[in-house]
């Protein structure tokens, strides 16, 4: 395919950086091997089966005997009760743990069922590992290709260390993604663009040179269209542009419709960029549907602020109005906008490539024991006590119940915060809000504004491992919210840590003298397996460790419609909770 002159985009497949390690752990198991067409299916056939994605009942339980869509399929097995073994297999495998179903089953499933992806590879499921894999080729963390050996990069095996285990990895894979993240080039082997930005440090230069030259909070959430739509490393002339259409238009009322002419117009090759107008109608018409609204205006302006806030270095101001320098990382963009500013415009092969964006730069690597700053606590503090004061109960419920029912929140802030990670922001803002005078300590990363990154990491060095710390009189309550469904992972994974969680956090206060004398914790998820009762009293039984678990929707539901002023109050078994009995 011939390179054409497109708006930067990112691939969505995989938005949250903690989910590139599953990836990653099973493609390290075909590392070395030739890619071939058989392969592809077993690799994606094990993804599925290990349930690192899952695909619905329409492609992957339904039998398609011919497809003749975007490309020709035909079904491996013809026989009249295909369709019934399909059925039956998938309904194993939705029903099953994790890895319980064999890989044959799935790979029978695979061959007898169509996905109507078609890019670069055969369509169907081998273009379905493509979409999976393209991003993680991009930048570096594996190279993937057919006909060639598979590799795993040294940023990939950094993300991949400790995996599998209860050590905290966060650090690692936020190191290994900024290392990557901060050469990514939109003229790279794997996407046909003809423009040739450096991403990253052009967005920092950006944020730079508006605040050093007109004291503005960063860059202004709509003028990412602009960003996406710039066609080289000019962040001069780029900054200007924007400045000169905030002097124009101002920032209240400005329609997306406003925003995506202006950025059309840049997009137009056919005029100068330093001309702040609109694209001709002409223009509009003829490319609409290449350079789509929805894209310039919505969802690549979204994906570009997740990317953005996966490095750890990108603050929100405003409400999430604007982006900025997260100043608690100051050192690290000063090395990036020093290091990675020159655009490579050619590699001598995707293996150089892969080479040079795979490596690991040890100046942007982050400390995995580091303790929060007093600015950092006071920060988080500050965020979750003004959220909670400017946020009814109602709306918190809402909130509550779009995670637990796995839909999309609209809320500006909230959005661009990965679910698990805003489940315990928004426990720690309902404890706040419930019991305002208690000490509320959040354990995950946040920005300079202490708006959440990432999740609490585990334990490590003199770090307990809990994920929100409840500190009042002589009581320390920890509170351990997950988003995680699964029996495996609550039941095996979820209360072992918890109990040394308090075991840990009495270890820690005695050792340090604080005066706390009662330690118990709340596990809370949007809907717990039955299963969990009965672990919690065992663990009660053998440990003397109190665990009270509640469903997410019934933790906010009880807070605001009870009195109380005690966190001792959350102390209660709900009758869901209660354990089974002959």
């Amino acid at each position: 395919m011939a390179d054409a002159r497109k708006p930067i985009a990112f691939d969505t497949t995989l938005r949250n950086p903690y989910r590139i390690p599953d990836f990653i752990s099973i493609f390290k198991q075909y590392e070395g091997k030739i890619l071939t067409s058989e392969l592809i299916i077993k690799i994606e056939a094990e993804l599925i089966r290990q349930k690192k994605f899952e695909p619905t009942k329409n492609t992957l339980g339904t039998y398609k005997r011919e497809y003749k869509g975007k490309f020709y399929f035909e079904a491996d097995d013809q026989s009249d009760d295909a369709a019934e073994r399909v059925a039956k297999y998938y309904k194993e495998w939705v029903e099953g743990e994790p890895g319980s179903v064999s890989i044959d089953k799935i790979i029978y499933l695979l061959k007898n069922t169509v996905t109507d992806h078609k890019d670069h590879w055969e369509g169907g499921w081998e273009t379905r590992l493509w979409t999976q894999c393209k991003f993680l080729n991009e930048l570096g963390l594996v190279y993937m290709e057919k006909g060639h050996i598979i590799k795993i990069s040294p940023a990939a095996n950094l993300m991949l260390h400790g995996y599998d285990s209860d050590e905290d990895t966060s650090s690692n894979i936020q190191s290994a993604y900024l290392s990557v993240f901060a050469k990514y080039q939109v003229n790279n082997p794997f996407r046909n663009n003809t423009i040739k930005v450096n991403f990253f440090s052009l967005v920092l230069k950006v944020i730079k040179y508006l605040k050093e030259k007109y004291d503005r909070p960063g860059i202004f959430y709509q003028d990412i269209s602009f960003i996406i739509a710039w066609d080289s490393n000019d962040y001069v002339q780029l900054a200007e542009y924007i400045q000169a259409f905030r002097n124009k238009f101002r920032y209240n009322n400005v329609s997306d419709e406003l925003v995506y002419s202006y950025a059309m117009n840049l997009l137009d090759e056919s005029t100068p960029n330093n001309i702040i107008a609109e694209a001709t109608k002409d223009f509009i018409d003829k490319k609409s549907k290449h350079y789509k609204f929805t894209q310039l205006t919505r969802e690549t302006r979204d994906e570009v602020i997740r990317k953005l806030r996966m490095t750890r270095l990108i603050s929100f101001r405003g409400a999430g109005r604007f982006i900025d320098f997260n100043n608690l990382e100051i050192d690290k963009i000063n090395h990036i906008i020093d290091s990675y500013t020159h655009n490579i415009s050619e590699f001598e092969s995707d293996e150089a490539y892969f080479d040079y964006m795979g490596s690991i730069d040890k100046a942007l690597v982050f400390e995995d024991d580091k303790i929060d700053t007093a600015v950092a606590l006071t920060a988080k503090e500050k965020a979750i006590s003004e959220f909670a004061s400017n946020h009814d109960w109602e709306y918190l419920k809402s909130q509550i119940s779009i995670i637990s029912n796995g839909t999309d929140t609209k809320d500006a802030l909230l959005r661009f915060i990965d679910v698990p990670v805003r489940l315990e922001f928004l426990c720690s803002v309902i404890i706040k809000k419930k019991l305002p005078k208690v000490m509320v300590i959040a354990n995950y990363l946040a920005d300079d504004e202490g708006i959440p990154y990432g999740t609490a990491g585990g334990q490590h060095g003199n770090c307990v491992g809990t994920d929100i710390d409840v500190y009042e009189d002589d009581i320390h309550a920890i509170i351990e919210p997950t988003a995680a469904t699964s029996r495996s992972f609550q039941t095996e994974h979820e209360l072992p840590s918890i109990r040394n969680h308090i075991f840990g956090s009495k270890e820690k206060d005695v050792n340090e003298g604080n005066p706390y004398k009662k330690w118990f914790a709340l596990f809370i998820a949007p809907k717990l397996v039955k299963d969990v009762a009965d672990q919690v009293a065992l663990i009660r039984a053998i440990n003397n460790v109190e665990i009270y678990p509640w469903n997410a929707d019934d933790f906010v539901e009880y807070s605001a419609n009870n009195n109380f002023d005690s966190i001792q109050e959350y102390k209660i078994i709900r009758d869901y909770m209660k354990p089974q009995q002959l």
